[in-house]
């Protein structure tokens, strides 16, 4: 194509030497125009546009590919350090004051076609032992071609299908850590097949996954079904849905997943604070079983700068031994930006939201924005022989939104623990810096 192009300039001046100057230049200008233009229209389609929505994103007409990472560093205040967990491990666990790197993420991910879909996530947090997050290829976008009903696929390491405040990402979570009641009921990532599709432009949707109960690899390198294996499923619907003004929201959602063929089964939780040895403040312990049954339900509601945010989890286990205990829990949350701002909800989950401004933009007059967050939560992990203890935590935040890619987070927390003849209350201040593209 530079060829044509220089092969035209050279007839253009050719002809110029003959020609009016006036003419000369009109027919010139002409030309460079046309070629120009010519040459930009048949440029390969494998030609990467760069640029940056909230990352580092490379676009052509076959591939579409974001780069991106997320840094988490907390401090944490604790009011005794010398606090020791109940039947924690080394009789001695510990929560402690100090930093920590929650999470250091590096992603890559995006769209082969049109049709084909990975991501790859590993998490640096621990640099001398990294972790897999997120590991998976899918196919989506099918329903044009095969049917209105045919399902997006995903194969690989991700979180199963249920709960509203599992499958949001840490990066738009209200409070430095998901609730307690999450973190006991709802599966973390695990090795999963899974089927997933959004309708009416992302107002219904459903999720459903067929995944491993183990979490990691054998010795030889395999992942085996030793301890049986899982299927979620999750639907949600916002009835309440305006297109026109993205800060009213209904969202109701219902999720289940059951375990099968299972020798045991256990649910703890060691409370919101994350640094020190993390012991157990309330837990079941291994309970022998081949059956268990966790459902959920999902309530949220954005109203302007207002968030109400809800669910409910119930666990019924089959044992083998002795009666069959059922476990509860359930959390709500509210929030409200004190600068006017609404948080984003996208297909079942939400999503980032950007201050009205960013810090010292505005010829330094703008802070950015600010939203006031508390959260009240109850876990009950005591039915028949089983005492696994019952926890109420509750916590207030403040969430220092810089720019839609950075924000700085304080909670203030109090974890409540009954336990047998254990009763403990610990409170704690935690601040975040966090950072996504």
């Amino acid at each position: 194509m530079r060829k044509h192009l220089i092969l035209a300039l050279g007839l253009v001046l050719a002809s110029a030497a003959v020609a009016t100057p006036a003419q000369a230049d009109d027919d010139l200008r002409s030309t460079i125009r046309d070629e120009i233009s010519k040459w930009s229209e048949a440029k390969d389609d494998n030609t990467f546009k760069v640029h940056w929505k909230n990352g580092l994103r490379l676009d052509s007409k076959n591939v579409k590919m974001k780069i991106g990472g997320r840094i988490q560093i907390d401090h944490y205040f604790v009011d005794d350090d010398d606090y020791v967990a109940r039947g924690g491990v080394g009789g001695d666990a510990a929560f402690e004051s100090g930093v920590h790197l929650r999470r250091m993420r590096l992603y890559n991910a995006g769209t082969l076609y049109g049709h084909v879909e990975w991501k790859l996530q590993m998490d640096f947090a621990d640099p001398n032992d990294p972790g897999l997050a997120d590991g998976y290829i899918g196919l989506v976008n099918m329903d044009d071609c095969l049917g209105c009903l045919m399902p997006n696929i995903r194969v690989g390491h991700f979180k199963p299908a249920i709960g509203l405040e599992q499958l949001t990402s840490s990066k738009y979570t209200t409070f430095i850590e998901r609730s307690s009641v999450t973190n006991t009921f709802a599966p973390g990532r695990r090795y999963a097949v899974m089927a997933h599709d959004v309708f009416r432009g992302g107002q219904l949707g459903y999720r459903a996954s067929y995944f491993s109960s183990d979490t990691s690899f054998d010795d030889d390198g395999e992942l085996e079904f030793d301890n049986g294996y899982g299927v979620a499923a999750r639907i949600w619907y916002t009835p309440w849905y305006d297109c026109e003004c993205s800060c009213r929201r209904l969202h109701i959602g219902v999720g289940a997943y059951t375990l099968e063929d299972i020798t045991s089964v256990s649910f703890q939780d060691d409370g919101l604070i994350r640094t020190g040895t993390d012991p157990n403040l309330i837990s079941t312990g291994a309970l022998a079983a081949d059956g268990a049954f966790v459902w959920n339900v999902e309530l949220a509601l954005v109203y302007g700068p207002w968030s109400i945010q809800a669910e409910y989890f119930s666990a019924d286990v089959d044992t083998t031994v002795g009666s069959d205990p059922t476990f509860t829990g359930w959390y709500v949350q509210a929030s409200y930006w004190l600068t006017g701002e609404c948080r984003s909800y996208k297909k079942g989950v939400f999503s980032r939201t950007s201050p009205c401004c960013n810090f010292l933009d505005n010829d330094c007059c703008c802070m950015g924005g600010f939203e006031l967050a508390a959260r009240y939560e109850t876990i009950d992990l005591v039915d028949g022989a089983v005492n696994g203890g019952e926890m109420t935590n509750w916590v207030i935040g403040l969430n220092w939104h810089l720019n839609p890619n950075a924000r700085i987070q304080l909670n203030y927390m109090n974890v409540g623990v009954e336990n047998g003849a254990f009763d403990e209350d610990i409170t704690a201040l935690a601040v975040r810096w966090q950072v996504d593209w």
